[in-house]
């Protein structure tokens, strides 16, 4: 199986400045894979590319295209379809995950290859999720990457949060860029019935222009939710706006000013999922739609 070295996706633009805290950051960090061959733990005799070999299985008839493993597209309801063609691998990179008590594996593969309705090839950044215990299983794989033009992966290289002390969840984003503006989706998952589900996710948006700049500031944190099973995780998304510039070309100057708005997640027992409940995140995404 060919592994080739992955692009690096840098941001050209820095006109969205983030920044993910929370009461409980777990200690596990983000482990680029360098050699495939090395054990997923210290004493296993388990690969990581025994696990990409389950995701991505080797054909035995060299006439047949690779196929993998079905994979479920984030924004996608519909049936999970195999990525299939000549696929060529990025970078890979691990990261370790609870979910009631379990320990998993969530692989990130940067592939390229095509679903079967589509005429050419793409590329997809892919979670794959594993029993990292025992024998070695493939819960689940998905495509985080959304739209064509977009930059995606986990969130810092501690992307990792605590809910509680038997479960965890992960931070991953999507971003990409038009002109002077810069969009970005942030979203934290994590593991019910084996496979990666949505907790919640977040819209900050900044332009960098010569007339306005403003950037968004986004900081998650958890809370006990007394008789609940799982905390409420809240958002708070500072908007700050800088004084516009007085050059001739522009417009009459806006004052510049520093606001923060919230957001509330609370755990639903009978719907079994996350709802946000509170905040006023509303009022931000208004006053964001006069720049889309």
């Amino acid at each position: 199986m060919p592994i080739i070295p992955a692009l690096r996706l840098v941001a050209l633009l820095a006109s969205c400045l983030l920044l993910l805290t929370s009461e409980g950051l777990a200690a596990s960090p983000l482990v680029e894979v360098k050699d495939l061959r090395q054990p997923v733990m210290a004493g296993s005799p388990i690969t990581y590319a025994d696990l990409l070999k389950l995701a991505f299985p080797a054909s035995s008839d060299e006439a047949v295209e690779r196929q993998s493993a079905p994979v479920r597209q984030i924004d996608d309801y519909f049936e999970p379809h195999p990525l299939a063609g000549d696929l060529e691998f990025g970078s890979v990179s691990a990261l370790t995950i609870k979910a009631q008590n379990q320990p998993l594996l969530l692989l990130r593969f940067l592939v390229t290859g095509k679903f079967e309705s589509e005429s050419e090839p793409g590329y997809y950044d892919v979670l794959g999720l594993f029993q990292a215990s025992g024998p070695p299983k493939l819960l689940d794989l998905l495509d985080i990457k959304g739209w064509p033009n977009q930059f995606s992966g986990f969130w810092t290289a501690n992307p990792v949060i605590n809910l509680t002390p038997a479960t965890q969840a992960c931070m991953i984003f999507q971003e990409h860029f038009n002109s002077s503006q810069s969009y970005m989706q942030i979203r934290l998952l994590w593991v019910r019935n084996q496979r990666l589900e949505e907790i919640l996710g977040v819209l900050p948006f900044g332009i960098k222009s010569l007339c306005e700049t403003f950037t968004t500031r986004a900081v998650f944190w958890t809370e006990l939710d007394e008789g609940r099973e799982y905390p409420k995780v809240v958002a708070r998304l500072t908007l700050k706006r800088e004084p516009s510039p007085k050059y001739e070309d522009c417009q009459p100057g806006h004052r510049g000013f520093s606001r923060s708005y919230l957001g509330v997640w609370q755990w639903e027992p009978a719907r079994q999922k996350y709802q946000r409940v509170g905040g006023d995140l509303d009022q931000l995404y208004k006053f964001y739609e006069e720049y889309y």
